[in-house]
């Protein structure tokens, strides 16, 4: 009996939860080097038991890849279609507006001793060593007051380490290096979807997409937290402005993809996510949103090999890791799926439905102790989550008495306890027929064959020992006689 597999609380197949982020792969603003990856992103919790939307991750990268964040799920706005090219120009997306604007700040280097600092903090973050990059972004920064990759570095393994003010600060330092950061902006955006304040990460990102119009990057974040806010014809406006600049860009392009997948126009998104496969095939994002397309198409396997392809090119992606740790649970690939989550809470560890799914994939492997903690864990970090009191009620009943320190009796006491948890915090969510319902009737049969074995084994026991009780006094009795005659 599998649990549900979650992340962000949103069902994948039916609608997409609050989740902010800028391209994966593509082009950056700025003509910078990115060196850094940025933070997961979440969304609000609506419990259903089938397979959810995911988030993006982030960690330490080499460089070569994107400057910015993966983005993650769909952002929905008015469609965009190559046989309808914009008005003013003659190519897909429209007029080529390339020098237009305010010329963007130039890119700051580091000196040679913060570089070398920087790279040694690289390096660590590579080898999972976060105290170790910590101290080597702190002297890279101590060796040049302006790097801003550094601040962003310190900023990511606060965020990662649930130091969510800390990270603020590091994200505003790092823009105060250099104004128009688009990694920045995305780990400030990050933490404004997780809490979900969309309309703050709107407030933070519009004066900064609107001041640095040639960062495409920028753009393309601003047009995904345009779509999360329902602000969608704005939303579209960003994103074609990106591609008038440069119809190449592909985080540009990858958003309107989305932006059609929220509408259900999977056509279009599929003829767009083509499109952009021909400019840069080596995208992690793209990958995952072929996945996602796949997942829903019902091609498993197709959707298993995106998803390997995405973390194959981009192993810090959180999002893409949880979603091919998913496709192993459904495949019953237990083990397989464990890894990925295990890894995803390294990159994630203040994704809740990492822990919820880590939870679920110890649950599969028998590893009760340990679910019981991932689920709790989930709960400490967002008190009453349904999800959680869902899931942790299955890993009681598929327990039992194997739970250490349990009977049977126990353990499904407390799966219903879970149960009524899951349904009290539902309240009038709770759909009709919802599964809970079916598990609740289970176990309290249980519960009730249970009593029933229980009360025979006493009385079976009680019986026993009565025997037993007359045998020896029998005996007992039967030696004295013989006694008296010998005598």
């Amino acid at each position: 009996m599998m649990g549900k597999a979650w992340m962000g609380g949103v069902i994948w197949t039916a609608c997409l939860s609050f989740q902010l982020a800028a391209g994966c792969g593509g082009a950056t603003a700025g003509g910078e080097t990115p060196e850094v990856s940025g933070q997961a992103t979440t969304g609000a919790n609506q419990p259903n038991p089938t397979t959810p939307a995911v988030g993006s991750g982030g960690g330490a990268e080499s460089s070569g890849a994107s400057d910015s964040p993966p983005a993650s799920e769909p952002a929905a706005s008015a469609p965009v279609t190559p046989e309808s090219p914009s008005a003013g120009g003659g190519d897909v997306w429209g007029a080529p507006e390339g020098e237009s604007g305010q010329p963007l700040p130039q890119r700051r280097t580091m000196n040679g001793a913060a570089r070398t600092a920087y790279e040694a903090g690289l390096d660590a973050s590579r080898r999972g060593d976060d105290a170790g990059a910590k101290a080597q972004f702190e002297r890279a920064l101590a060796a040049d007051p302006a790097a801003h990759k550094a601040a962003y570095g310190l900023g990511v393994l606060a965020d990662r380490a649930g130091q969510t003010n800390k990270a603020q600060q590091y994200f505003r330092d790092a823009l105060r290096m250099q104004p128009d950061y688009e990694r920045a902006v995305q780990g400030m955006v990050n933490i404004f979807a997780r809490s979900g304040s969309v309309h703050d990460a709107v407030a933070f990102v519009a004066p900064l997409a609107q001041r640095f119009e040639r960062n495409l990057s920028l753009q393309a974040i601003y047009a995904d937290v345009l779509t999360a806010a329902d602000r969608m014809e704005e939303a579209e406006v960003a994103a074609r402005a990106a591609l008038r600049r440069d119809e190449r860009f592909v985080p540009a392009m990858l958003s309107l993809a989305k932006a059609n997948l929220r509408r259900g126009r999977k056509e279009l998104a599929e003829s767009v996510l083509e499109q952009a496969a021909a400019i840069d095939g080596d995208n992690a994002e793209l990958h995952f949103l072929q996945g996602k397309m796949a997942h829903e198409k019902g091609r498993l396997s197709n959707a298993l090999t995106s998803y390997r392809r995405a973390v194959e090119l981009r192993p810090d992606y959180a999002e893409a890791r949880v979603a091919l740790g998913i496709q192993y649970m459904a495949a019953g690939n237990y083990a397989q799926a464990l890894g990925e989550f295990e890894q995803t809470a390294k990159l994630a560890p203040g994704l809740v439905a990492v822990h919820l799914n880590l939870g679920d994939a110890y649950r599969a492997t028998k590893q009760w102790q340990n679910a019981k903690a991932s689920f709790e864990k989930a709960l400490r970090m967002k008190e009453d989550l349904p999800e959680a009191h869902f899931n942790m009620a299955l890993m009681y009943m598929a327990a039992g008495a194997e739970f250490p320190g349990l009977n049977l009796m126990d353990a499904m006491q407390r799966a219903l306890a879970e149960f009524n948890n899951y349904r009290r915090v539902m309240g009038p969510r709770l759909a009709r027929g919802d599964a809970s319902e079916a598990y609740v009737a289970d176990i309290q049969r249980g519960i009730d064959r249970e009593v029933k074995r229980v009360e025979r084994e006493q009385a079976q026991a009680a019986r026993e020992a009565e025997r037993a009780a007359r045998q020896k006094a029998a005996a007992e009795g039967g030696g004295d006689e013989a006694e008296e005659e010998y005598e």
